[in-house]
């Protein structure tokens, strides 16, 4: 997190001592978010408590201890994305709602969801705009009407839909006099009196024809001490004008002189009203008594002290508690975009670009996002755009690349940019003659730390950057020329190299044998994805991955396929891909394919061989080595996870953090697989001792892949034994019988490499 100050900005580095459960690493079967902050739309004071929503994420600032903690749906929370909130003091309750509609009370530290809005099979547009209390009731607008929640029963009670003959129309915001209740649509503003019993029925709502646009948009409205305030929004996006009637007639407010109205707001004491840079503050007699710049202020709340705080897109949670302006942004990344990952020496690099579902450009700001040291960075470059592969030097975890669908290679050290490559000082070519527009659809290294990398819609559409720094491009018979798109491509155990022609045209493979610079023994195959009869299976493939015994995994749009033996292709001159068949939980002898008809966006192998599958619209699946088993499954249901829509997942060999990338953004699991070693070198047991309060797993890593495990009390009485899963070995602390074990010391013994590999540890248990 940082804070910063000033006309400019004063920043502030703050330690880690501020923050509560933000900073630090996780325990194994523990979530936490990665979300920006820096990007703010929303803040409410709420208490003590100061809100604030990003585009990411959702935290808090205390003003008694000036702690911050980021919330999610970790913390309890029903969903990501909080589009709306308020807060009411006299009952002491926030309600929150989300992009999809859906609605938390939080009430005394409990957390009641409301999710009748999401569920409820609504034509058109039902996200939420806005929130307002009234009483016991809260007035909820959204794109249809008016829907009153109940705090008392909390549940809803009514839904108004005010447009003419009670159709649907969209209502940016809701407030009252205490007679009527007033609303600002996207058809002017229409009223009802609040005594009516009948206000679902739209003739009991009246629109105000003596405004100076009747019909108009208006984005924003609010009473205060006897003056209606009103935003009406330009269509042209030229110039907004705020309107205030004191009870004769409406007249344009003097005092507004931006272009742009976002919000106006009634914090009790005043009013503010936040146009293009400012947040404007009104007081009693309709004055603007204060101002407070900011670059791209959103929305703003007054705390009970008169602070003033501002949610801005790009600045932060700005204030001027104090006297000066200053800023506070937890760290996070730079974008909830994430397109590819990649992660090397306890270090994770991601990259927000994109592409269209045609292949086409997205234009997203080049950005390399850095997690290191558990804290985010992130390097930015204008002059580029859509990065959308990325790849580690395995020789140097601080040295990587990144690939971009039209402006070429960029490489990074220790997260800043150092170079760029196009047709100028490579071999890369532009797919416009003459030009310098390079599509980049994927780039690897091979263990040697050569870089390889795809180059779409031109002769020549493979490349490598040698570890000398010379490059040579590859004709490969003209296979690939003609194809819109070339996408990932990965280097086997064997060397050989293989790259996703996407779009439903297969896979395509290279065998250099070895020899970069000679081509005259290459040998260049483009397949389809075929069954053992030689039918087409599928030939839209999304991802794939090799797995520690050498097999091709592939995701595509019919789930799992995986070729045994891949090398085969360029040793018999054929191979074929087989569906995983798992075994139905249900008594019978049946089985299914594994994740039947799926699209299958994502694939990571851990240190155990276990596979990572992310799809595109069920969640994420951890099998078993053989895909048979399945061994967790997580969606947005029933776990933290952002989304169920996978962009990408990248597994830390080092700590067992699992990074998932989706569409709202990334968030990790601590795992329990982690990279093999190739000794009992460092082998360490964590926590030891075990003292009495401890209820988490014991861990013992450093250890060679596949190690057996014996745990023994001092009498040598087996009390466990188990398998490693990669590098690191897990135990609950119970005995065969369930029982946690006594007060003692426990002798850990392990052996591994076919058994010419042994190490013993030890470990003490406290009651």
């Amino acid at each position: 997190m940082y804070m910063k100050r000033g006309a400019g900005i004063w920043m502030l580095m703050i330690g880690l001592a501020l923050w509560h459960p933000v900073g630090g690493q996780i325990k194994m079967g523990e979530w936490r978010t990665h979300l920006p902050y820096a990007y703010c739309t929303l803040v409410e004071a709420a208490g003590d408590r100061i809100y604030c929503s990003s585009t990411g994420g959702f935290f808090y600032y205390n003003l008694e201890d000036n702690s911050i903690e980021k919330l999610s749906k970790i913390d309890g929370l029903s969903d990501n994305g909080v589009i709306a909130m308020r807060w009411s003091e006299a009952t002491g309750t926030l309600v929150i709602a989300y992009k999809n509609a859906n609605i938390d009370v939080i009430r005394e530290q409990e957390i009641l969801n409301v999710p009748d809005i999401m569920k409820k099979q609504i034509p058109g547009d039902k996200s939420i705009k806005d929130l307002y209390f009234m009483e016991h009731m809260v007035y909820i607008s959204t794109g249809f009407g008016i829907v009153l929640l109940n705090l008392e029963r909390n549940e809803i009670k009514e839904t108004y839909y005010i447009g003419d003959n009670g159709e649907a129309l969209g209502v940016n915001q809701v407030t009252s006099d205490g007679t009527y209740i007033y609303a600002a649509t996207n058809q002017g503003i229409r009223r009802g009196l609040l005594a009516d019993p009948f206000l679902f029925d739209f003739n009991a709502w009246e629109t105000l024809t003596d405004l100076p646009d009747p019909t108009g948009k208006y984005n924003s409205i609010a009473h205060y001490r006897g003056t209606l305030f009103a935003s009406w929004e330009d269509p042209a996006g030229e110039q907004d004008r705020v309107y205030y009637h004191t009870g004769s007639s409406w007249e344009t407010y003097p005092y507004f002189t931006s272009d742009r109205c976002r919000k106006i707001m009634n914090h009790g004491d005043v009013v503010t009203l936040v146009d293009r840079f400012h947040v404007n503050v009104i007081s009693d007699d309709l004055l603007v008594v204060r101002k407070l710049y900011t670059d791209n202020p959103r929305s703003a709340s007054v705390d009970g002290s008169g602070t003033l705080w501002v949610a801005d897109n790009g600045e932060g949670l700005v204030t001027d508690q104090g006297g000066e302006k200053w800023s506070i942004v937890p760290n996070g990344p730079y974008t909830s975009s994430v397109y590819d990952m990649a992660s090397s020496g306890n270090m994770l690099y991601a990259v927000q670009g994109g592409i269209t579902g045609s292949w086409n450009n997205q234009f997203l700001l080049a950005v390399l996002e850095t997690f290191r040291d558990e804290q985010w960075d992130y390097d930015t470059t204008r002059t580029h755009r859509d990065l959308i592969t990325l790849s580690v030097d395995p020789l140097d975890p601080t040295h990587v690349f990144a690939g971009s669908w039209g402006y070429g290679l960029l490489e990074y050290r220790d997260g800043q940019k150092v170079n760029q490559f196009g047709e100028s000082n490579s071999t890369l070519q532009s797919i416009f003659p003459g030009g310098d527009f390079i599509r980049i659809g994927g780039i690897v290294h091979d263990p040697m730390g050569n870089l390889w990398m795809t180059n779409t819609g031109v002769s020549e559409p493979l490349s490598v950057l040698k570890t000398d720094g010379t490059w040579k491009s590859f004709r490969v018979d003209n296979l690939l020329s003609d194809f819109s798109a070339l996408g990932r491509i990965l280097v086997t155990q064997s060397g050989q190299k293989w790259v996703i022609v996407p779009r439903g045209n297969g896979l395509f493979a290279m065998d250099d044998n070895g020899t970069i610079d000679d081509t005259s023994d290459d040998v260049y195959e483009k397949i389809s994805v075929v069954d053992e009869f030689g039918k087409v299976i599928t030939n839209d493939v999304h991802s794939f991955a090799e797995d520690r015994n050498g097999n091709l995994w592939l995701g595509t749009n019919q789930g799992i396929l995986v070729i045994y033996s891949p090398y085969r292709l360029f040793t018999e001159g054929s191979v074929h891909a087989q569906k995983i068949w798992v075994p139905r939980d249900d008594g019978t002898d049946y089985v299914d394919p594994l994740l039947g008809s799926q699209l299958v966006t994502a694939i990571e192998v851990d240190g155990a061989n276990r596979k990572w599958l992310g799809t595109g619209g069920g969640g994420v699946y951890l099998v078993s080595p053989d895909g048979t088993e399945q061994v967790k499954q997580f969606n947005a249901a029933n776990s933290p996870l952002l989304s169920d829509n996978i962009t990408d997942i990248c597994v830390d060999g080092i700590s067992g953090e699992v990074f998932f990338g989706t569409d709202q953004g990334i968030i990790s699991y601590k795992g329990q697989a982690l990279t093999g070693s190739s000794q009992y070198d460092n082998v360490v047991v964590y926590p030891n001792p075990v003292r009495e309060t401890y209820e988490g797993l014991v861990a013992i890593k450093g250890l060679v892949e596949k190690t057996n495990v014996k745990i023994t009390d001092m009498g040598d009485n087996l009390v466990y034994e188990t398998e490693s899963l990669g590098g690191q070995a897990v135990w609950d602390g119970k005995n065969f019988r369930g029982d946690r074990v006594a007060t003692g010391i426990y002798m850990i013994f392990l052996s591994g490499g076919e058994g010419t590999l042994s190490h013993v540890t030890k470990v003490l248990f406290i009651h």
